[in-house]
């Protein structure tokens, strides 16, 4: 991860210095990063909320400490900002280091008062909303659902804040260009530097956090309530087949249809706002894979469907391209209707085919046991960071096409070998635990 986030660094420092170094670009530039700090802190907020409400039996576990649910409840907020915090570094870390390295050290006040004490204060009310809505879903006697209702509002969240965020960007631009200052109530914090000093920002932002994380206390609710795990979507006959079973299991998760409903969320805002680009946001199901072989070690704990483990493999992908074909079938038709080519289209069941591939291996290496969203993170990052290092290198190397599938039909593989054989040992492990 260090590495990787090296890397990055270097990069934008080499495309600011070369775009951005001389000019006086880095204002206005700065406005535009405030103006989007709650697009990328709400996506980063998306991305572990819907993660922790996998974390069911995770929190099971601190029940037996003796602890109130309100205490329970700041520990894990306190995870979950340490979480958001890392992915917000990797958005805007390498943006702040090579800004400073290009401008000088007078520029870290204004990347604090811009970017970070923004990012800290939105997490906060995200925090806060999320908390008064699942108090709400309590009253309503609708908690167990939340893991179905707070991504729909997520999602609907994001939906409004990415066009008015694109708004806002160019109303800052057209400024710029016209020789306006530009203002808007998101700049709070760098308007208060600019006209009082640094003291009163950041005094203003101690003030605002304590207001908030007092509310989040306050609305945090009392007890618990389990979140649904599963609904019911195909009939349960086709349970009498292997293939079947493991496609219940997925197609019955409150995951998948969290992720369904994105992906059609997404569908709906891009043709509403006429976006017209391939339909990659089906790669959103194929990250089901990091939880399929968890979700489906009960069926393989069955004397009945105890079978070697790259017939378990087969079941385990099949039943994710069959959720990935049923979803595909309507989201491609309308981007066909848009316009897009089908040619344009064909790469996507590749890119798709390779993430149900790399997710299902995240899943085995790094198994989430319990929900905990931390292991899938891990090795959602080291996967990302091969993944990014390959085709890095096979961009320099500037290979033909052909040669480059090859590299990655090899790379496929790979991960399809490991796969068995990490489901191999994974076996051993729990048949030596039986017998022992």
């Amino acid at each position: 991860m260090l590495l990787g986030f090296a890397g990055f660094n270097v990069l934008s420092y080499t495309v600011m210095r070369q775009y951005l170094d001389g000019t006086d670009l880095f204002e206005p530039v700065l406005a535009i990063a405030n103006v989007s700090v709650g697009f990328w802190v709400l996506i980063a907020y998306t991305l572990i909320r819907v993660l922790f409400l996998k974390a069911d039996e995770l929190l099971k576990l601190s029940f037996n400490l003796p602890a109130t649910n309100k205490e329970r409840t700041l520990a894990f907020a306190l995870f979950e900002a340490s979480v958001v915090a890392v992915m917000t570094v990797f958005v805007f870390g390498a943006f702040s280091i090579s800004t400073v390295l290009l401008e000088g050290p007078d520029f870290i006040t204004k990347i604090v008062v811009s970017i970070w004490l923004p990012v800290a204060s939105v997490y906060l009310l995200l925090s806060l909303a999320y908390y008064l809505l699942e108090r709400s879903l309590l009253m309503m006697r609708l908690a167990r659902l939340r893991g179905l209702l707070v991504p729909i509002v997520l999602a609907m969240g994001l939906s409004v804040l990415f066009p008015y965020t694109n708004e806002q960007t160019a109303v800052i631009a057209e400024s710029f260009i016209e020789g306006r200052d530009y203002s808007s109530p998101l700049l709070v914090y760098p308007t208060l530097e600019k006209n009082f000093g640094l003291w009163l920002a950041v005094l203003s932002f101690g003030a605002a956090s304590v207001a908030i994380i007092a509310g989040i206390v306050a609305a945090a609710p009392r007890a618990y309530v389990p979140v649904r795990r599963f609904i019911i979507l195909l009939p349960s006959k086709i349970a009498m087949w292997r293939l079947g079973a493991y496609t219940l299991v997925l197609f019955r998760s409150f995951e998948t249809l969290v992720a369904v409903i994105f992906v059609f969320a997404f569908s709906l805002f891009a043709w509403l706002q006429h976006i017209v680009i391939p339909p990659y946001v089906l790669a959103l199901i194929t990250f089901q894979g990091v939880y399929a072989y968890v979700n489906s070690e009960p069926l393989r704990r069955m004397s009945a469907l105890h079978v070697s483990a790259w017939r378990n493999y087969a079941s385990i992908l099949g039943s994710q391209v069959i959720l990935w074909v049923t979803v595909a079938i309507p989201v491609t038709a309308a981007s066909l209707a848009q316009g897009i080519e089908l040619s344009a289209c064909l790469p996507v069941a590749g890119f798709c085919l390779s993430n149900i591939l790399i997710s299902t291996l995240i899943g085995i290496a790094f198994p989430p046991e319990k929900g905990n969203p931390f292991t899938v993170l891990v090795g959602a990052v080291l996967a990302i960071i091969v993944i990014l290092t390959i085709a890095l290198g096979l961009n320099v190397f500037n290979l033909e096409p052909a040669i480059s599938a090859v590299v990655y039909s090899v790379l496929n593989i790979l991960v399809v070998t490991y796969s068995i054989l990490g489901m191999q040992r994974m076996e051993r492990i729990r048949r030596h635990e039986v017998a022992s």
